[in-house]
């Protein structure tokens, strides 16, 4: 509660003090446009978040409201206006803001999608190609729900995942590292995805699914796309764009792996969609140079993080974004905030050049080698 009424109370003097300088004239133009990340869009919030990461899940209800508040504030584009604004570097004569959705869910289709197209908003939508049509959730989902239901029932998550680890020929490092309060599921969940690559992971997954295996509800709510939703979507101007064939970590993964999952994945959605996919978005918002290297050769004009961080020598490839999900604009009431709301929209609330991951270079392989 402190930390909502201090957050709150920040965003209040932000933005008074921000909009003095707007009267005065001192604001600049517009650079870059106010671009936000989604993820699943759910009827209710509550339910959803039962097995869910709750940082990925909007309600339709609020995602409206967040749309409204950009409505008033910010003109909407498409990311091919983004890009050909950035790449000429012409700036934008008004404030401009696009929407972006990541990963593919089906109820972004059933949810999102009606809500845009009723009030005529342009947006993206980044596909995991490898998963679409196959009613088959992420792994991080799996993960998550699988862990969660696991610490729900009374298991300890790291005698759990300790047994799973060694019983493959891996070593504990990853939950070493945490501390006993940080057993939950969401940072034990993260721990393993910042150490392994993801056929590791898929092991890992099978061996704590075999008694707990996912059950139908729970898959079936974190359902990806169908290609007819997203045919649908794209005959009607919605971008389409890549996050890769299976949503590796690319940072995570050998430079052969992550150029094969980029080229892979776009070469699909041309060939389905018969149209040059020309936007990416790195799963997680994880990029190094070694990847940005990769999503050029691979062919794409535009990507996108989900940070401040860039690449200075291919900047169209390292665009930022702010995600955004249910809770992220609420005031220590719990309810909507236009001041939190706009601290989001103007950078506030973040640390220029500072992301959670490391988007410094690395040896992926050697790194594996010592962690198996």
């Amino acid at each position: 509660m402190l930390r909502a009424i201090g957050k709150t109370c920040f965003a209040c003097a932000y933005t008074l003090t921000d909009q003095v300088r707007r009267l005065a004239g001192s604001s600049n133009t517009q650079r870059v446009p106010f671009i936000v990340c989604y993820h699943r869009v759910v009827d209710n919030f509550k339910h959803a978040r039962r097995n869910t990461i709750p940082a990925m899940l909007i309600s339709t209800s609020m995602l409206e409201q967040h749309l409204d508040w950009l409505a008033k504030r910010f003109t909407f584009v498409s990311l091919d206006e983004v890009g050909s604004h950035l790449a000429t570097r012409r700036p934008f004569k008004k404030p401009a803001a696009a929407i972006t959705f990541d990963d593919g869910y089906s109820d972004v289709f059933l949810n999102a999608y009606p809500l845009l197209k009723r009030k005529g908003i342009p947006a993206a939508v980044f596909v995991v190609t490898g998963l679409v049509g196959t009613g088959q959730p992420q792994v991080f989902d799996r993960l998550y729900s699988t862990l969660r239901h696991l610490h729900s029932n009374g298991r300890h998550l790291a005698h759990s995942v300790s047994y799973a680890l060694q019983s493959l020929g891996m070593n504990n490092l990853p939950l070493e590292r945490l501390e006993a309060k940080d057993h939950v599921p969401f940072r034990v969940m993260t721990a393993l995805l910042n150490t392994f690559p993801q056929s590791t992971l898929e092991k890992v997954i099978a061996r704590l699914e075999a008694g707990d295996p996912c059950r139908a509800d729970r898959c079936e709510e974190m359902a990806p796309l169908t290609w007819d939703m997203i045919q649908t979507m794209h005959r009607d101007g919605i971008t389409i764009g890549s996050h890769t064939q299976s949503h590796r970590l690319l940072t995570k993964e050998s430079a052969d792996v992550a150029l094969s999952e980029l080229s892979e994945s776009r070469r699909i959605l041309q060939q389905r969609l018969g149209a040059p996919i020309e936007h990416f978005a790195y799963p997680d918002g994880r990029f190094n140079p070694m990847v940005t290297q990769a999503v050029n050769t691979a062919g794409y004009r535009y990507a996108y993080g989900i940070c401040r961080s860039r690449d200075e020598k291919l900047p169209l490839l390292t665009i930022p974004r702010k995600v955004l999900w249910e809770r992220s604009c609420l005031n220590a009431f719990g309810q909507f905030s236009s001041v939190i709301m706009n601290c989001h929209a103007y950078g506030a609330f973040d640390t220029k050049g500072h992301c959670e991951h490391d988007h410094s270079p690395m040896m992926q392989e050697g790194m594996h080698a010592k962690l198996a």
